[in-house]
């Protein structure tokens, strides 16, 4: 039996990976690592401090406060009846990605193609 493999979408190891591939890199795979690491931790530390993250060209991430309310049951780390913060992710697009999405769609519904993926990502399917 073969394992299906799980995407996981956009990570840092693909993001070296074409980066590195690029006609115009002149870095390392270990410097474009390393520099892309530290971005996603600091964009992690803004997201933990209540900051925004703005992407240019692909739009931006706020964490916004939900409510507090009771939880139960408390664990043992946790007090009896202790009152929790949940906090909620807004993923806001700008136009310009949108546009992008929209055209990327239009053209592969008129070849048949149901969704975003390419022509070749669909054939090897």
């Amino acid at each position: 039996m073969s394992k299906e493999k799980h995407d996981h979408g956009f990570t840092i190891w693909r993001a070296i990976e074409r980066v590195w591939r690029r006609e115009d890199n002149a870095y390392t795979k270990k410097s474009i690592e390393n520099i892309l690491k530290m971005y996603a931790e600091e964009c992690l530390k803004a997201l933990m401090e209540g900051e925004k993250v703005s992407i240019k060209g692909v739009g931006t991430i706020r964490p916004t406060i939900v409510r507090t309310s009771h939880c139960g049951l408390g664990t043992m780390k946790d007090k009896e009846g202790e009152l929790r913060t949940f906090v909620r992710l807004h993923f806001h697009t700008n136009d310009l990605f949108k546009k992008s999405l929209k055209e990327r769609l239009n053209k592969n519904m008129e070849k048949g193609i149901h969704g975003l993926k390419g022509e070749d990502e669909c054939l090897e399917q």
